[in-house]
This record gives C-alpha cells, structure tokens and sequence, in this order.
C-alpha cells in the first residue's frame, strides 16, 4: 500500500461547523491523512477547548495563525462575510486554501472570486459538499441507469423546522438569509442536475416567521438549454415537510422523504415501448381515458439510501478524501471552480430580483 503523506492543516473560525472539519478531517481509518498544526477563532475559550480536543497551535492573531510555516492548506470557516476577503488573505501567505459555504455573499466577493481565481490557479477549492450527501449522489446513479428516462423536471426543497429561527444567520448584516444559508446547497445540486447551462432564472423570497431582516423562505426556478426545469425551495415557515427530492423523467418518476432515508420510485417497465399514436381532432375514442393508453406496464418501489450513516459524516470524508487524492495524488477535484462561481452569480441574479430587502454589497 502506498504511504500517505499526511496533509498539514489549520482551520479559521471553529465553531460548529468549523470543529465538524477538525474533528473529521483529522479522524482515522479513512483513504486520507492530515495533521492538524493551528487553529484561529476570536472566542478564547472556543479557541482552547478545540486545541485541547483536536491538536493544533491556538491562534488569536489571523495574521500570526497565517504565518505558521508548517501549514499547507487553510480550511475558511469564518462567518459568511469574511469568506472571500479571509479567503484572499490565506492565498496571499502562500497558502491552499478549502473555502466554506458561502463562497461569496456580496457582488464585490463574486468578483474578488473570479479573480482569485485566475490569479492563483490550482491554489483555491471550493467546499460544496453537500452533492456528496448519500441521497444526492443515490439519485444521480438511479437517473445514470435510465430507468426514469429522461429527466424533465427536478424540485429540491430543504424544509427545515417550523421556527422564527433568530441567530446572526437571519441578519442580512451579518450575511445571513436562507439564500446565503442553504442557498449554496441546493444551487449547487440544481446546476448538477440541470447539466447545461442556465436559460433563465424565476425568484421569489420572503420573511414570514423570522424576527430578522433577511429570507427565511426562498423559491427559485432554473431553466437550462437543455429544456430541463429545476424548481428550489427552502423554508424556515412549512408545518407539513414535502420531499426532499422530487424528480420526474420521462419515463417515470421518484420522491425522497425529508429526512433522506427511502426513495419512492414508479417507473415503465424498462423493455417497454411506446405503441405509434397520434392525436386525433375528432370526438374522443370510447376506450381509455381521453384517448389515453388503457394500461401501462408500472413498476413501483422503495429503495433505501446508502450508505446508510450520517449524512453529514458522510460529506465531510467525502470532501476531506477528494482534497487528499488532488494535492497528494493529482486527481481532479470533483467541485469545479467554475461551477462554484455560477452559483455566486445565480445568488446575485435572484438578490436583484428581490429588491425589496436591504442586501450587502
């Protein structure tokens, strides 16, 4: 077996998110190996109980945690505002750097983004990790395999619990709303499944529960070249949750339950061929309903996601063993910049089309 070189790393901003990528990145038994040297957050004592847990020298200092010379990548985890600019600040100290969600909040970052971009290729990776969720990367294999026919029209929806949700992440200052929350999320999975480009973008968002000033409901439609139609939804304000997925080819149809357990498939028998037929002008047939054929050949089914753990484990090896094969291995990481960087520019799309709150930048 091959040695594993291990990947030293540090991780600015270790709060919830920020101690899943310590705790994940550093664990043992997976395709991938990295040692954790410096850890950055403004909370001392956050700061200290993360070093205790995970190793790593504590920093309080950006500057000071960027000038660590052991340090080959930076995992950005800081609030969603400073991504960019943080971002910019690791690239300039000669490091790789992991960037989380939301990538760009403002049009100022999309372009500091596009920049960085070009000015520091092979430097930059985008942390979407959400189209390796178990569920998602199930429906890719179940569409690949045809039996759902050609895929016509998608509706993702993240239904999170009725609540006026109330944290910094509800305040358009501080970078918040559900379009920058989950936004990435589920723009990301769309372009995947849309697989062309963007023909046009319909947007409607809303504050309906929360006490803050940014979206806590957000509705989206993507339109590509290709025909197909890609319907979002995200919501703090829905009491009775829909499908996570929802996918309707043209050759049958699935749903996936909220909680991405159970895929609920009925699709045509898979050697069965449409009969020659056409539309008549005349007064409808006596058989069959409207002229339709009298019966078809179903098959119905249910099929439970696997691997059958933590989707949010799941994601984190998954993103930690790409990053891993890229620097040690030169294999192409599988997010590619471009495709992060339409996600930044569709958010902008649909923040212009929803003036009526007060975004930043």
């Amino acid at each position: 077996m091959k040695e594993m070189i291990p990947i030293k790393f540090g991780v600015c901003g270790v709060g919830r998110i920020g101690a899943q990528h310590c705790r994940h990145f550093v664990s043992e038994g997976n395709d991938y190996a990295y040692e954790l040297v410096a850890l950055c957050d403004a909370d001392p004592e956050r700061l200290q109980d993360m070093a205790e847990k995970f190793g790593g020298k504590p920093c309080a200092d950006f500057g000071e945690f960027l000038a660590d010379p052991q340090m080959e990548v930076v995992i950005i985890a800081t609030r969603s505002l400073d991504h960019a600019v943080n971002a910019e600040q690791a690239l300039a100290a000669g490091k790789i750097v992991l960037l989380e969600k939301p990538i760009g909040v403002t049009a100022a970052d999309y372009q500091l983004l596009q920049r960085l971009d070009r000015d520091y290729p092979g430097k930059l990776f985008f942390m979407h990790n959400l189209r390796f969720q178990p569920a998602f990367m199930n429906l890719q294999e179940i569409l690949a395999s045809g039996v759902l026919g050609d895929l016509r029209v998608a509706k993702l929806c993240k239904h999170h619990d009725f609540m006026r949700r109330n944290d910094w992440q509800m305040r358009l200052d501080c970078g918040g709303g559900q379009l920058s929350v989950w936004g990435p999320h589920l723009i990301d999975q769309g372009l995947q499944l849309l697989g062309a480009p963007v023909r046009e973008v319909w947007s409607d968002l809303q504050s309906i529960l929360t006490p803050g000033d940014a979206d806590d409901q957000v509705k989206m439609i993507l339109s590509g070249t290709n025909g197909r139609v890609i319907e979002l939804e995200i919501s703090n304000s829905v009491a009775l949750p829909g499908p996570s997925y929802t996918i309707h080819g043209d050759r049958g149809s699935l749903t996936c339950d909220q909680d991405q357990k159970t895929f609920h498939l009925k699709y045509l028998d898979p050697t069965f061929r449409w009969p020659e037929a056409r539309a008549d002008a005349g007064s409808p047939v006596s058989k069959g309903y409207l002229g339709a054929d009298p019966e078809l050949p179903w098959i119905e089914e249910t099929r439970k996601v696997t691997p059958e753990t933590s989707p949010w484990d799941q994601v984190e090896i998954e993103i930690a063993t790409h990053l891993y094969n890229s620097l040690r291995n030169a294999v192409p990481f599988p997010i590619k910049n471009a495709d992060a960087l339409e996600v930044v520019r569709i958010t902008e799309v649909v923040k212009k089309q929803n003036l009526k709150f007060q975004w930043i930048g």
